[in-house]
């Protein structure tokens, strides 16, 4: 009997002690499966739990509990790494991320931050304040503006920009000093900061992976370029919007009414001009030329990323060189995207439409 009392006595102190947090933190008795703890303890800064909590305030998210939001790991008790891409399966979001949340400064020990795939459109003042951050991925999304504090993230290391509709980068990203990969392709870009080539970044060359140290393709670059980028392989060069996994060559759209095709990469990829006329109202064309006989699976979606209309269903495109035609009688005036895809290659062309 009295080894039992010892025993009890033993286990509700361990636990007593265990669940002892600082003021600024709070245990956490059970964690879901999608938190990981490297080092530390449960209990977890409240600072950064209060992040979470109005990232699903301000997007109206379907969580219990803002442990239950992306894959998220956490380092002596600060959150580390957050995983909340909009992918469509267990290791993000549930839903879409539109607005980040002002207090996201807080998040002042986040080393690596995936937002991919959802509708963010600009980036809290706030944002400049997570200088320990080293990895920022917000492809496809709709970013319009960076703010003019990026250039305070020191620690960057990697930063992923493409598929947004950025029209300018900020003269402050020249003071990112640590930066080594930086993907600006597929936005609205007309010209750069003047510092741009001061940035010291490798401009031609790819990683031991494949992956550019830099790339800038599908832009509106045309005139006045710095030397850097002027020169540079890579002013033409973007990825697979889906999976990054295969480069895309994608020219500057230095004129929108040109039905100019682009050159390809290699002999075997098809090749698609520039939309024409561009914006359009209610036809468009594009040329088409297919090298070797292929399945060509060809659709159009809307902003949101809805499929509204197929061109082509995994149909078998001979030898040639074909006009494909699309009409958006049926639909509003807005932007709208047409993805190409012959199983090994991946493209997609902007279409505006404006009635």
């Amino acid at each position: 009997m009295k080894k039992i009392f010892i025993s009890l006595i033993s286990i509700y102190f361990s636990q007593t002690l265990f669940a002892q947090c600082d003021s600024a933190y709070t245990y956490y008795s059970g964690l879901p499966s999608n938190v990981t703890i490297l080092v530390g303890d449960s209990c977890l800064y409240d600072d950064d739990i209060a992040v979470l909590d109005s990232l699903i305030s301000i997007n109206s998210l379907d969580y219990d509990s803002p442990l239950e939001l992306g894959t998220q790991t956490w380092f002596n008790n600060r959150l580390r790494f957050l995983v909340a891409g909009n992918y469509g399966n267990g290791s993000g979001v549930n839903d879409t991320i539109y607005s980040l949340p002002e207090n996201i400064g807080n998040w002042s020990n986040l080393a690596s931050l995936y937002l991919e795939w959802n509708r963010i459109s600009e980036l809290p003042d706030s944002f400049s304040e997570m200088t320990a951050l080293q990895s920022f991925y917000i492809n496809n999304n709709v970013l319009t503006s960076l703010g003019d504090s990026i250039g305070n993230l020191v620690n960057l290391y990697f930063l992923d920009l493409g598929y947004n509709e950025l029209p300018a980068i900020p003269e402050s990203i020249c003071d990112l000093e640590n930066l080594s990969y930086l993907w600006l392709f597929n936005n609205n870009l007309e010209s750069l900061p003047g510092c741009f080539c001061d940035m010291g970044l490798d401009w031609n060359n790819n990683d031991m992976g494949g992956y550019p140290y830099f790339a800038i393709g599908a832009n509106y670059l045309c005139e006045d370029l710095p030397a850097c980028i002027a020169e540079s392989g890579h002013l033409n060069l973007s990825l697979d919007q889906f999976y990054y996994s295969f480069p895309v060559y994608a020219p500057q759209d230095c004129d929108t009414t040109s039905n100019q095709v682009e050159e390809d990469l290699f002999p075997y990829q098809y090749r698609v001009s520039a939309p024409y006329p561009n914006p359009f109202n209610p036809t468009m064309k594009m040329d088409l030329i297919i090298p070797y006989d292929r399945r060509m699976d060809i659709r159009v979606y809307d902003l949101l990323g809805n499929e509204i209309d197929v061109i082509s269903n995994k149909e078998i495109y001979k030898q040639g060189i074909y006009t494909l035609t699309w009409s958006g009688d049926n639909h509003p005036s807005g932007i709208y995207f047409i993805k190409f895809e012959d199983r090994t290659d991946l493209r997609v062309r902007k279409i505006i439409l404006t009635k």
